[in-house]
C-alpha cells in the first residue's frame, strides 16, 4: 500500500512539477546573481536542465517567469519575522524589504511593478495577496499578545506601511537608507494603539442625614 501511494505521489508530481521547480529556481538564482535584465531565457534553460521550448510552452514572457519565480522564493529572503512584539517584527520586516529591495532580485520586484500589460498586473496582484495572507500571522500573534485591534485590518496596517518604500522607489527615485522606517512604524501603531479605559467614577456614598 505504501510503495502505491508514493508512486501515486510521483505521478502527480511528475516530470512536469520538476521542470518548473527547476526553472524557477534558476530564474530565481539568475536574478540574484546577473539582475533582471542580464539573464536570457537560455541561460535560464541551460541551468535548468531543460530545452527552451518547454520554458515558452508554460511562461508567455519573460516578465511572467521573474513574477512567478519571485511568488515561489521570496519567503527564502524575506522571511516572516518572530520576534515576540508587534514592533519589532515590523521592524525586522521592513528591514529586510529595505534590503531586498537593494538587491539583484529585488530590482527584478521594482521592475515588475511597472509593467502594466494584463498578465503582468494579475501575476503581481496573486503575488500580493498571497504575500498579505502570509504575514497575518504577525498581526495574529499580536492580538493575542494585546499589542493589535482585534477588529482593525492587518492589510489595511500593510498597505499604510509599505506605501513609503513603493513612493520612494517608483515615483521619487529617492534612497531608503535615508528613510526613518522606525519613526513610521511608531507613528503607525500609536494610530491604531487601543486607548486606555477610563475609570468609572461612582457617586461617593451619603452618609445618614442629621
Amino acid at each position: 500500500m505504501a510503495e502505491g501511494l508514493q508512486r501515486i505521489r510521483r505521478r502527480v508530481g511528475g516530470r512536469s512539477a520538476r521542470v518548473q521547480e527547476s526553472v524557477l529556481k534558476s530564474v530565481f538564482e539568475l536574478l540574484g546573481e546577473k539582475g533582471p535584465s542580464d539573464f536570457s531565457i537560455a541561460d535560464v534553460a541551460a541551468r535548468a536542465g531543460v530545452h527552451e521550448t518547454s520554458i515558452y510552452r508554460r511562461w508567455p514572457s519573460r516578465e511572467t517567469l521573474i513574477i512567478e519565480a519571485c511568488r515561489n522564493f521570496a519567503e527564502d529572503v524575506m522571511p516572516i519575522p518572530d520576534t515576540g512584539a508587534l514592533r519589532t517584527d515590523l521592524i525586522a520586516f521592513q528591514r529586510n524589504a529595505k534590503s531586498m529591495f537593494s538587491s539583484r532580485r529585488g530590482q527584478a520586484i521594482v521592475a515588475l511593478s511597472r509593467m502594466q500589460d494584463a498578465t503582468s498586473r494579475t501575476r503581481r496582484q496573486e503575488y500580493w495577496k498571497k504575500r498579505m495572507e502570509r504575514l497575518r500571522v504577525i498581526f495574529d500573534r499580536a492580538v493575542e499578545r494585546g499589542e493589535f485591534p482585534r477588529d482593525a485590518d492587518p492589510v489595511v496596517f500593510l498597505e499604510a506601511l509599505i506605501a513609503p518604500v513603493y513612493f520612494r522607489l517608483l515615483v521619487t527615485n529617492e534612497s531608503l537608507d535615508t528613510w526613518s522606517d522606525v519613526d513610521h512604524i511608531d507613528r503607525l501603531l500609536k494610530s491604531y494603539a487601543t486607548p486606555p479605559r477610563k475609570p468609572v467614577k461612582r457617586p461617593r456614598a451619603r452618609g445618614p442625614a442629621k
